[in-house]
């Protein structure tokens, strides 16, 4: 069911899938999760997992401020941040009395994620990175940023997706499924300029959480696709080698949007993380 949350500017949608409990389950709570879209994406990204994952516990799946709302209020004197994202998922999850809860981050949603459990660590209980990476941008990735805000706010946020949305699919993908390729780019076609820039520069400003992936406090594990040109292959496998084996999936064949292109394997595999999780508590 879509709900509204008031951060301030406006008013952001969410998903709140998988709160019923059975009968036979009334003395138990639903462990929740927390679904965070990527960069020029909304909440429907996640389509597929929140109908799976929901079956067996709550799934909340936000916009973020931005995304068919207004941006946030950023003062000139303050850099975009990806901890001004954090505060407003912190906000909504507190909203709805929900003190513990996993994460699964895409992409950018992953750079969230990361500063998030790194910042309540007495909520964040485990944390997924679907296609993302805890390093910071190279100093040549921090200058296609720039290059890629001046382009939307010329062109606009529809230009843009036009040129960059087939690239983060495998190729096998984008030639059989055209239409979902373009579902992607419509469902994040009117995102205002203002907002697609912030999102650039709070991810050009973030600093590297590579120290999340040794730490004991909580599980982390990440969904890697071996044909994703965003988060490049060799990376990914530089960062698993310091998870355990049974925290990995790599998918052949995939490029950066799993949760579309292998969604089976997807769904399953984060089934498989939380369970794991959830039985260790």
């Amino acid at each position: 069911m879509l709900h509204y949350y008031d951060y301030g500017e406006d008013q952001l949608s969410y998903f709140d899938e998988g709160n019923n409990v059975s009968e036979k389950d009334t003395n138990k709570k639903r462990a929740a999760i927390l679904l965070i879209h990527g960069f020029g994406e909304d909440h429907c990204i996640w389509k597929n997992q929140l109908a799976f994952l929901s079956q067996y516990y709550r799934v909340i799946a936000p916009n973020l401020p931005g995304v068919h709302c207004k941006p946030l209020q950023i003062h000139h004197s303050h850099a975009p941040s990806i901890h001004n994202y954090v505060e407003v998922l912190h906000e909504l999850m507190h909203s709805l009395h929900v003190e513990k809860y996993y994460i699964l981050g895409h992409s950018m949603g992953g750079y969230i994620g990361l500063a998030f459990a790194d910042s309540y660590t007495n909520h964040v209980i485990g944390l997924g990175l679907v296609h993302s990476t805890t390093y910071e941008d190279s100093p040549v990735k921090k200058e296609t940023r720039l290059k890629v805000a001046a382009f939307i706010l010329e062109h606009g946020t529809q230009k843009f997706l036009e040129t960059s949305t087939q690239n983060l699919f495998g190729n096998a993908f984008k030639q059989l499924h055209p239409e979902k390729v373009q579902d992607v780019m419509d469902s994040a076609s009117d995102i205002s300029p203002e907002a697609m820039v912030q999102f650039v520069m709070a991810m050009r400003n973030r600093k590297s959480h590579e120290h999340m992936l040794t730490q004991q406090r909580i599980p982390i594990w990440m969904v890697v696709g071996a044909e994703d040109i965003a988060v490049p292959i060799e990376d990914s496998l530089q960062q698993t080698q310091l998870l355990p084996p049974n925290h990995v999936i790599v998918l052949k064949q995939v490029g950066h949007m799993g949760m579309l292109e292998a969604t089976e394997k997807v769904n399953n595999a984060l089934l498989t993380f939380i369970t794991a999780a959830e039985i260790k508590k």
